[in-house]
């Protein structure tokens, strides 16, 4: 069996998730690409390769998630997937080839992560996954661990675009009143303060928190089963409405598309998500009461 027959063998190619066990079984394969994704939001916004150094998955790559796969002429929290050159440019930075498994992880509930998957499949690479419960994880369980900073050579992926995946502002107010918009910050964000008449959420959004399918207690993904029964309780149009993940800049929105692209279904990211929709003022902004 050749590499990639390997991890094609190991891993389900309709899950957006792999799991630390199935990693683990692959990880010496050479197609298979892992990259440490650790960044935080804490002002200012930034990776955090010092924690890569001190610790990650073996065999992982550092990929810097304010530097790849975003456009570098705007504040990160307004910016939006890179266009086809930048992405043409990290594929090659990254070493990823059309015939690579990417794994991408981080310590961050997979919403940086999850970003650069999105980002990724938008620009018509396959086959990439989310390692399910991050590091937080993998370090729990003890599994294969390295201090060895790995280099990626030049990698060959040519970008082609993969339609539906995401909307800028104009595809978003175009498409709004006929799909179910979900808003994945947690209720304080979505609810808004009156002290800030902009803060709060796009109006006709749902809040369905991204920690809503998430095991509180072990940080992986419920169960198939738990996400169906969790959107069919926080949105029930879901299931009769196209679906359109919003957040704060378009990183939390990701996990609520892992979680449907977990049990088959569509959903798109509306890129820039209430950061960009609240830039307009004559834009109207809801508030909930907590």
């Amino acid at each position: 069996m050749t590499a990639a027959g390997h991890w094609r063998s190991v891993i389900d190619g309709a899950s957006p998730l792999i799991s630390a066990d199935e990693l683990v079984s692959c990880l010496n394969d050479p197609t298979v690409k892992v990259f440490d994704v650790r960044g935080t939001w804490s002002t200012p916004a930034r990776a955090l390769p010092g924690d890569y150094a001190e610790g990650h998955i073996d065999g992982a790559v550092f990929l810097d998630w304010t530097k790849h796969f975003n456009a570098q002429d705007v504040a990160i929290g307004l910016a939006p997937i890179a266009d086809e050159a930048s992405a043409h440019g990290s594929f090659a930075a990254l070493g990823i080839d059309a015939d690579d498994l990417v794994v991408l992880y981080d310590a961050s509930s997979h919403m940086l992560a999850g970003r650069m998957w999105l980002a990724m499949r938008h620009w018509g690479f396959a086959n990439v996954r989310v390692l399910n419960g991050g590091w937080p994880h993998w370090k729990a369980r003890n599994l294969p661990m390295s201090r060895t900073t790995a280099q990626p050579g030049e990698g060959t992926f040519e970008p082609r675009l993969a339609d539906g995946l995401k909307v800028d502002l104009g595809g978003f107010m175009t498409l709004q009143a006929s799909a179910c918009v979900i808003d994945a910050r947690g209720p304080v964000s979505y609810n808004g303060t009156a002290d800030d008449l902009r803060s709060g959420h796009i109006p006709g959004s749902i809040n369905v928190p991204y920690s809503a399918v998430l095991d509180p207690e072990t940080g992986l993904f419920l169960d198939p089963a738990a996400v169906h029964d969790t959107l069919d309780r926080l949105a029930p149009d879901w299931r009769s409405k196209p679906v359109i993940a919003t957040c704060g800049s378009g990183y939390a929105a990701t996990v609520i598309l892992l979680a449907l692209a977990q049990i088959g279904a569509p959903g798109t990211l509306f890129d820039g998500s209430f950061a960009v929709w609240k830039q307009d003022p004559a834009r109207p902004v809801a508030q909930s009461s907590a």
